[in-house]
């Protein structure tokens, strides 16, 4: 009997914790994790990045808009065979912008930018450097979006003021 009562004791205050905080025995929503935010193109650049690719489309690449180191790779030979390949595409339809190209061997003055060209038989991604000159330093037409020569590092440690 004695057992009894002790048994009793021990757990009426299991019985007042269980009541007390009933919302232990329920589901909870599992967090979701933050969204990835939709990178903003620069519209003066998306511009850029078009007119570009119509015109190798076309065939009629404006060499002005070049820096001097790149005009040396620009050959018509080079601008024909692209214009070929790309004219297989068909029609540009749009754009998407997927974000920063971020390549380490960049100088400081140069941004590079990642586009899905669309066109209405397929589509090409294009990898556009600009300096802050505006002048194209780095335009490159890849068949799939490929990431294998990027290499991440880290970024410069703070110094303090």
């Amino acid at each position: 009997m004695r057992l009894a009562a002790v048994a009793a004791l021990i757990a009426a205050p299991l019985v007042f914790v269980v009541l007390a905080a009933p919302s232990w025995g329920r589901p909870h929503a599992t967090p979701t994790p933050a969204a990835t935010p939709t990178p903003v193109a620069d519209p003066a650049i998306t511009k850029l990045a078009t007119q570009q690719f119509v015109q190798w489309q076309a065939g009629t690449v404006n060499k002005s808009l070049y820096a001097p180191q790149l005009l040396g790779q620009l050959t018509d030979a080079k601008i024909a065979d692209t214009s070929q390949k790309l004219g297989e595409l068909g029609a540009f339809t749009d754009s998407v912008y997927l974000g920063r190209w971020l390549n380490p061997q960049f100088p400081s003055e140069v941004q590079g930018y990642i586009y899905q060209m669309r066109c209405s038989s397929g589509n090409v991604y294009l990898w556009m450097a600009v300096n802050d000159q505006g002048k194209i330093v780095s335009f490159v037409f890849k068949n799939r979006f490929d990431v294998e020569n990027v290499t991440p590092s880290p970024s410069a440690t703070p110094q303090a003021p």
